[in-house]
């Protein structure tokens, strides 16, 4: 499990420090304006996230959106708006195959 904190670069630039997810419903992130999920799938296979979408009335089945990273170590960025998915943290859901893949929370101000 990982709880992930958000990563914010200076006007200088910064490294951003990818860590690997964790297969199921255990990693959480933050939410937030600015905020956004940085993926990096492995060079050979697909992975993906699903991330809570909440039930604001709670008469509805409410299904999380899916995001299918493409093969190829091709970055990319998922935004969280907290007006979307609600007060972090959420828990995001992986599958696929995980292992040389990476993940980060960023920001931008």
């Amino acid at each position: 499990m990982t709880a992930f904190t958000v990563q914010a670069p200076g006007h200088a630039g910064q490294q951003i420090t990818m860590t690997l997810p964790t297969t199921g419903a255990v990693d959480t992130v933050p939410t937030g304006p600015n905020i956004a999920l940085l993926v990096t799938a492995p060079s050979s296979a697909s992975m993906n996230v699903t991330i809570p979408i909440p039930n604001v009335d709670a008469t509805q089945t409410v299904t999380g959106r899916n995001v299918v990273i493409a093969t190829g170590n091709t970055p990319w960025l998922i935004p969280l708006p907290s007006t979307v998915y609600g007060a972090g943290p959420i828990t995001l859901t992986w599958a696929g195959t995980l292992t040389a893949s990476g993940v980060a929370v960023v920001t931008m101000s």
